[in-house]
């Protein structure tokens, strides 16, 4: 099931994903829900107060990840929903499932030491559209590649807001090669994925997918 959601440039958004270790080896498979395109039922102190072990255990996980809150910065997305877009309550929060993803080692993607600027594939089906005169925020890895930044986090900096995202580049610390870039947009921008998303995460976890 695809379904197409518009008009969502800084509304708010968060996810969880629920990790089942592989039966060898420290890496696991996560399952994503995502409250994109659902009612905005939620507030970010309420999904901040969710409780990630509990949250593994009614899911059956051996761990979960909070991903937000966020703030959307495109301004549509099409996006191929999981399980027949079923809508899930996680503890009163509506979400659906739209991806799953595969991390190596689970230990150390949860832990606070989790490398910023490393690639992460996650399977899904999306586009992600920035309307012309958008200003889009981007990094540019050193073989060139532009991750353009579908969302915002405000698990690092609870306060970070799209107008805020100019300054920015001032306040991170990229390997060397990498480059932080504001522009505006002379026409739409669309950044899709069918399959393998490419993404990579600073370190406040603003969330870029590369452009391909």
């Amino acid at each position: 099931m695809t379904k197409l959601f518009e008009g969502i440039h800084g509304v708010p958004h968060a996810e969880i994903v629920v990790f089942t270790k592989d039966d060898e080896g420290p890496g696991a498979k996560g399952i994503v829900y995502n409250t994109l395109g659902l009612p905005l039922d939620f507030t970010d102190d309420q999904f901040r107060a969710l409780d990630p072990e509990a949250l593994a255990t009614e899911f059956r996980g051996d761990a979960v990840w909070m991903n937000g809150p966020r703030r959307v910065l495109a301004d549509s997305v099409s996006v191929e929903l999981f399980d027949e877009g079923r809508v899930t309550s996680v503890d009163g929060i509506a979400m659906q499932t739209i991806a799953d993803v595969h991390v190596p080692d689970l230990e150390a993607f949860l832990s606070s030491q989790r490398p910023p600027y490393t690639q992460l594939l996650v399977n899904r089906t999306t586009m992600w559209t920035f309307r012309k005169g958008r200003q889009v925020h981007e990094l540019i890895s050193p073989d060139g590649h532009v991750f353009v930044m579908q969302s915002l986090s405000r698990r690092v900096d609870p306060n970070l807001d799209p107008d805020r995202l100019a300054t920015l580049g001032a306040r991170l610390s990229p390997p060397a090669g990498w480059e932080y870039r504001v522009r505006t947009l002379e026409e739409d921008l669309l950044v899709g994925a069918r399959g393998d998303a490419h993404i990579v995460l600073d370190e406040f976890e603003n969330n870029y997918q590369r452009e391909d």
